[in-house]
């Protein structure tokens, strides 16, 4: 119980969240996709891509603000991390995989989607 209390601290639980959402998409983009993938709609898997980054800063971005303090200096360090996961990640399908393929336009989703949630948390949860 002791454990669980140090976990879900407000410091403890920014650091691990964060590092849960990157897991997710290190897993995530590694794992063979589905035979048949079921899209809703054309490039449902940019938003899907977008989305995951954008998460990814925010989570980050927030772990920032709370333990080590935030500025634009750090949040453009973010922004930059975040799209060079991405293209590692990328050249990682393409190359230690053989079912993906590295496309230019998921790192332009993840880019996007990557900044646009830094613009957002700066500009709402700056202090």
């Amino acid at each position: 119980m002791k454990i669980i209390k140090i976990l879900l601290e407000p410091k403890k639980t920014t650091i691990w969240l964060a590092l849960c959402w990157t897991c997710l998409i290190l897993f995530l983009s590694f794992k063979a996709p589905a035979l048949n993938p079921k899209y809703t709609f054309p490039n449902e898997d940019k938003v899907v891509h977008f989305t995951f980054y954008f998460v990814f800063v925010f989570l980050w971005a927030r772990y920032l603000l709370k333990n080590r303090g935030l500025n634009l200096k750090k949040m453009m360090i973010l922004i930059l991390i975040a799209i060079l996961i991405s293209a590692l990640i990328e050249i990682g399908q393409e190359f230690l995989t053989t079912n993906r393929s590295a496309e230019i336009e998921d790192i332009i989703a993840n880019s996007l989607g990557a900044t646009s949630s830094a613009i957002f948390f700066y500009r709402f949860f700056k202090k």
